[in-house]
């Protein structure tokens, strides 16, 4: 009898309890509606911590709960809560048996990981999903996890794993009957493949899946690819392609509103226009993706990072140090392994440049160790270049001869003649020594293969070393010339370091009659009528008979800025017309430079 009771009154609690609980979720509902989580949040709460505790078939209800306390974690950036949130629901989904929830849940979950920067855990959870999403027949949404697991193995440099994640892309994506996912597939498989070094096999894939998407209409598909195909022909070691590609690619994204590729067609176009000694022209690439409000994680890691590295190299510490810090820490937060690589080396310039020799040295260390676990063979060269020559420089031998071996091991793999040039300008470091001859030698070719491929950093630094050989050795005469032209390369970079210490290595040569001087930097004419150095170049290139989009192509910017450039010259010059404006600059000698 008392029993009977007990159980009855227990009944009677569970009742009004479930009813409350039920009341607290449709007033956390209509808050979730009026957008207020942090208040939908506080009321699910206690509805979840008065949950009945005996009332197994509530189970799916309780869940719901969850979910909705998820989201309110989700769309208040709250990411720890999120992610707590989100694993008990997996869990739960997971025990239920229910896999498109799981697969749904854990996709949210893998998306919480990549705003926490938690990128290996990001992308178990991807896998996860994709699994799951595959074992319920739903081939379309694991194609697009599996090809967020490839992105995220490409950003990291490992590119065997990218492969075989798109290979997986790629069957799901051709069961699904989702064009637009194979081209994504096959253009991303043939961008892997050039960045190993197999261009000949990569590129063609990746223009063809481009070809099929333009012809199919597929806008999104084909601003994605067109950024693909720019940065296999810059892996591919053809500059002059992949500078015209990222211009081509950026305008299609700007007509068809794509302006996340668009703005990391910008980004990456600077890091090519970094290597080809445009440093001007990428300068303002990136100051511009940098200045818009929206810009995207990675352009934005991208830019800062460039930018950086240029002013470091100019010897602009001030003006250098905060956008490197940013890209650092950005990077190593998304897995952005050739940022990583290139932040490292303008921080450790910076460093060097003040006399923190241990600091430079330790962080060009990390970055040899990073790069021994990855498959980056393409960004890291410059800056193994530059490693070697401080290594050397600083008697570290040991540590010369490692960024020849990791060279040594990206020309086997690729046989880019960048990478071989390279190489040849370690040896030569390597070298410096005790054989400063056959140093020369070895930079003095290096410095050939960089004029040729039109790399001038890369040239100066390889002649002002050969340079030291020759002095070493006794060539006063062939030491001269070199770091004449070395220079003369360093003060047109504007690179202040390297053109003090090419005249500091002059100045210690025995006297064979007069230096040529330094050619001073930039056009003739700058901040004439008040026109600034951008809306002089837009009007050089209108001088040429270039049309706004032509203009907008070569400078990375839209034809729409470009107008507005070209308007502002009109104004300051007090000109009515496009001709107008270029006789007058023509006659006050301003587009002669």
């Amino acid at each position: 009898m008392n029993q009977q009771s007990a159980d009855g009154g227990a009944a009677d609690l569970a009742a009004p309890l479930g009813r409350a609980c039920r009341a607290l979720i449709a007033a956390g509902d209509a808050l979730l509606e009026a957008h207020d989580y942090a208040s939908a949040a506080r009321v699910l709460t206690i509805a979840l911590d008065r949950w009945p505790a005996d009332d197994p078939d509530s189970d799916h209800d309780r869940l719901q709960v969850i979910d909705r306390l998820a989201r309110c974690a989700e769309m208040s950036s709250q990411h720890a809560e999120a992610l707590l949130r989100l694993r008990e629901l997996a869990a739960g989904y997971e025990r239920r048996g229910d896999v498109t929830a799981f697969a749904a849940t854990t996709r949210r979950l893998a998306t919480a990981h990549e705003l926490c920067g938690q990128w290996s855990s990001a992308r178990a959870a991807r896998e996860k999903a994709a699994l799951a999403f595959a074992a319920t027949g739903m081939a379309a949404e694991a194609a697009v996890d599996w090809l967020a697991v490839a992105g995220h193995l490409r950003a990291a440099a490992n590119y065997t794993a990218a492969l075989a994640a798109l290979e997986t892309a790629t069957a799901n994506a051709t069961a699904s009957g989702r064009p637009d996912l194979v081209l994504r597939a096959a253009g991303l498989r043939g961008n892997v493949l050039a960045r190993l070094g197999r261009s000949g096999e990569g590129v063609p894939a990746v223009r063809a899946a481009l070809d099929r998407a333009l012809l199919a209409e597929l806008p999104d598909v084909a601003a994605e690819l067109q950024q693909r195909l720019a940065d296999s022909l810059e892996h591919s070691g053809d500059y002059q392609g992949a500078v015209a590609a990222y211009g081509a690619g950026y305008l299609y994204c700007d007509s068809h509103d794509a302006d996340v590729v668009g703005q990391l067609c910008r980004a990456c176009a600077a890091a090519v226009l970094f290597c080809r000694g445009e440093w001007d022209l990428a300068v303002a690439v990136c100051e511009e993706v940098l200045a818009e409000r929206d810009a995207a994680v990675q352009p934005a890691a991208v830019s800062a990072c460039i930018l950086g590295l240029i002013r470091a190299l100019r010897g602009a510490a001030a003006e250098a140090r905060l956008p490197l810090a940013e890209a650092s820490a950005t990077s190593a937060r998304i897995e952005l392994v050739a940022v990583q690589l290139l932040s490292a080396w303008g921080l450790a310039v910076l460093e060097s440049q003040t006399g923190a020799v241990a600091a430079a040295t330790d962080r060009l260390r990390q970055a040899l160790t990073l790069l021994a676990r990855t498959q980056e063979r393409h960004y890291c060269i410059p800056m193994l270049q530059w490693a070697a020559t401080f290594f050397a420089g600083h008697g570290l031998t040991d540590d010369a001869r490692a960024c020849a071996a990791a060279l040594s091991a990206i020309c086997e793999a690729t046989a880019q003649p960048e990478a071989t040039a390279t190489l040849a300008h370690a040896l030569g470091e390597s070298l410096l020594a005790s054989d400063p001859r056959a140093a020369a030698g070895e930079l003095g070719r290096a410095a050939a293969v960089f004029g040729e491929l039109g790399l001038p950093l890369a040239e100066a630094q390889a002649q002002h070393r050969a340079a030291c050989g020759l002095a070493v050795a006794g060539d006063t005469r062939g030491a001269r010339e070199l770091l004449l032209t070395a220079r003369t390369t360093a003060a047109r970079l504007g690179a202040r370091p390297l053109a003090d210490s090419c005249a500091a290595a002059l100045a210690s040569l025995p006297a064979l009659g007069a230096t040529a001087e330094v050619p001073r930097q930039g056009k003739a004419v700058r901040g004439l009528a008040g026109l600034t150095a951008r809306e002089l170049d837009v009007m050089l290139l209108v001088a040429a008979g270039n049309t706004s989009r032509q203009v907008g192509a070569t400078l990375f910017i839209s034809p729409r800025t470009v107008e507005m450039h070209v308007q502002g010259c009109l104004l300051k010059l007090d000109c009515r017309t496009r001709a107008e404006a270029v006789r007058k600059l023509t006659e006050l000698g301003a587009l002669t430079g």
